[in-house]
């Protein structure tokens, strides 16, 4: 399929090959839709068809729901925040939020979520703060903008029906699966793009930078603000360009991996 095409070299890599086949599949399910179960046990179906997914393709999970801990690392401030998923690696971590309600997706959803994330880094051990921590959040509803700028500013990669996420966008431009994009939207893809889903570290780093009136130029401030809306931007525009030149390659590749996905893990 289109994202085990090869990398052109220009473009690097921004996770590892198991992690892109989860986020693949789980754009495809979100997009079909179509979870059994109401209110509670909705979300636990969908966090077990999250970990049937993985255990598909090889992610080890570290932590699954009930777990108070990420890529075995507690919070600092001893607070047992809940955990939906996380995978702990040599190169890369990441922590996974599923969500599947039957409206929007809260603000303070996000804000709890990102919250969670600074205070696990900040309970780390320096060895283990040093590797890139990764974040997705999985929705099996829409966001509302804002939610999207917010997620974008903090790294938050969020999984939604309706618009391809943004690493997806990234490896169609990457692995040449789209003919016809102009130079500038492939520059956009190619140097915009990959900020909005970038680790926790990265994040400090910056606003670390920002703060203390550094010399290396930081994307905060107005510079951020302007970016996140450019993103979404291209994430809308670029995207929905990107999605029908895959389909007239691939037609009804998304229904199809859904469908694998159904077939594989008994149905959802």
């Amino acid at each position: 399929m289109w994202w085990k095409n090869p990398k052109l070299k220009e473009f690097r890599a921004i996770c590892p090959d198991n992690i892109l086949d989860v986020l693949v599949r789980a754009y495809a399910v979100v997009e079909v839709g179509g979870l059994t179960g109401t209110g509670p046990e909705r979300g636990r179906n969908f966090e077990q068809l999250f970990y049937a997914l993985c255990d598909r393709f090889g992610v080890h999970l570290s932590e699954r729901a009930g777990a108070r801990s990420v890529a075995g690392q507690y919070s600092a401030s001893g607070l047992a925040h809940e955990v939906d998923a996380a995978t702990r690696g040599i190169s890369l971590n990441t922590y996974w939020e599923l969500k599947h309600l039957t409206s929007s997706l809260p603000k303070n959803e996000l804000l709890i979520f990102n919250g969670k994330g600074l205070d696990f880094l900040q309970g780390e051990s320096q060895q283990f703060a040093k590797t890139p921590l990764m974040r997705f959040l999985l929705s099996g509803t829409n966001i509302r903008d804002e939610c999207r700028y917010y997620g974008m500013l903090w790294g938050i990669t969020v999984i939604e029906p309706g618009r391809l996420p943004l690493p997806l966008i990234y490896e169609a431009v990457a692995r040449n699966c789209v003919q016809g994009l102009s130079d500038a939207d492939i520059e956009a893809v190619h140097f915009r793009v990959p900020w909005a889903f970038r680790p926790l570290q990265s994040v400090i780093s910056e606003l670390s930078t920002w703060c203390n009136n550094g010399y290396e130029k930081t994307r905060c401030g107005s510079t951020g603000i302007r970016l996140v809306r450019e993103i979404a931007a291209i994430q809308e525009q670029i995207g929905r360009d990107i999605l029908d030149a895959i389909e007239d390659q691939f037609p009804d590749w998304v229904n199809e991996i859904a469908q694998e996905v159904w077939s594989e893990t008994g149905g959802w």
